[in-house]
């Protein structure tokens, strides 16, 4: 399967769009393959597009100020990596996105999208179910697994809802994400084998 095949079908699995609509859509696309480690978007800079992963894996990542970095998300393959902040406020990206494996995305300009979007009832069913799943319904249920669940909780959540991540992503990766030290995150991994709660 091509990219802008799979990226139809990922757009329909939310509203299928007329053949018209996604014609507009592919015309304002193009593909860019991205080697391991690779950014897509840097930190501070201006970004005009945000994308659609057909394969890989990359990660969502913020750097503080003394230079520590929390990786907020990873992106597989169907999903939509972007700094949407940034693009809606034309400012510096605040998060930056990296590959950490080979990938291959499809680039969508914003702008364009936007317009297209404004005055399309297709693409806003589509904008309106696609947010309430993955920004309003997962961003909760993020904020709430960060506060309510202790470090080994949080792992172990990880691997019931993300299990083909566990071996893909760096450790040190992962334990960004979790909000742990990668010696903690080694403890607690050797812990649940000692105990038999993980293999």
């Amino acid at each position: 399967m091509d990219a802008l095949t799979r990226l139809k079908q990922a757009v329909d699995a939310y509203y299928r769009l007329s053949q018209e609509t996604w014609s507009a859509i592919a015309a304002i696309t193009s593909i860019k393959l991205l080697a391991k480690d690779e950014w897509l978007y840097k930190e501070g800079e201006y970004l005009t597009t945000f994308a659609f992963l057909h394969q890989g894996l990359v990660r969502l990542v913020n750097t503080n100020a003394a230079g520590q970095e929390y990786n907020k998300r990873f992106f597989v393959a169907g999903e939509f990596p972007g700094v949407m902040r940034a693009l809606h406020r034309q400012e510096p990206a605040n998060q930056g996105i990296q590959a950490l494996e080979a990938s291959q995305v499809v680039l969508i300009k914003f702008k364009q999208f936007r317009a297209l979007l404004m005055d399309n009832p297709e693409l806003m069913r589509f904008q309106i179910l696609y947010l309430e799943k993955n920004w309003l319904l997962e961003k909760d249920k993020r904020e709430l697994y960060m506060v309510q669940l202790d470090a080994t909780e949080r792992y172990l959540s990880f691997l019931k809802e993300q299990p083909e991540l566990a071996e893909r992503v760096p450790q040190y990766h992962l334990a960004s994400h979790l909000g742990i030290t990668p010696t903690q995150l080694s403890r607690i991994r050797k812990s649940l084998k000692n105990s038999g709660s993980f293999t």
